[in-house]
């Protein structure tokens, strides 16, 4: 993650590479670009403070569930270490409010890279609702990248369409690279366990 004042808001912002995930209370602009991994942006108005979550679920899920799936527990678990940062700041579970982004489909990719993310998309709505989250506003799949702006303060997320992919070439490749390193590292994952 960088943070830099150098931006036309006024306000810091902090820009999240893919497996980053960062809660505040500060008045900033959190931001990234999203590909073929998802972006979850969560945010408590009563208290003021939000998240950012940039990952994605390895592989394709099986139809049992995600919690009785060991691919979605990758997910789960990125899930869980952003709402518990909101709720180190003082955010309640039951307020929370989210908006995802990204699981576009890339052109060029395969059956398979669009299955996982079609599994992606699926992990999402499920999550949200499993844990009775209200999502405001999702905008997921397609065929282009989504450079996204979010302020924790309000809630409110900007997303703008990237039609060329040069306009976010290091993200791509930093994104390729995270996506490898989490297919590589699923295997040695534990099992999740949720507790009310």
């Amino acid at each position: 993650m960088i943070r830099t004042e150098d931006n036309s808001y006024g306000k810091p912002l902090y820009i999240l590479n893919p497996g980053d995930h960062f809660a505040t209370n500060e008045d900033c602009i959190l931001a990234t670009i999203a590909g073929s991994c998802v972006v979850v942006c969560l945010f408590d108005l009563n208290r003021g403070i939000g998240a950012m979550g940039h990952f994605i679920v390895p592989g394709a899920l099986n139809t049992k569930g995600i919690y009785q799936d060991d691919i979605a527990q990758h997910g789960i678990l990125q899930l869980e270490y952003l709402i518990g940062e909101l709720v180190k700041l003082g955010g309640d579970r039951r307020f929370l409010r989210a908006k995802v982004f990204g699981a576009g489909y890339i052109s060029g990719s395969s059956y398979l890279e669009n299955t996982i993310i079609d599994s992606n998309i699926r992990f999402m709505y499920e999550y949200f609702t499993l844990e009775h989250i209200v999502v405001e506003r999702s905008d997921l799949g397609g065929e282009f990248r989504r450079k996204l702006y979010f302020f924790p303060k309000s809630g409110y997320a900007y997303r703008k369409v990237l039609t060329h992919n040069e306009n976010g070439s290091e993200f791509i490749e930093l994104e390729k690279e995270y996506i490898e390193r989490a297919f590589r590292d699923r295997a040695r994952r534990g099992r999740v366990i949720l507790f009310e």
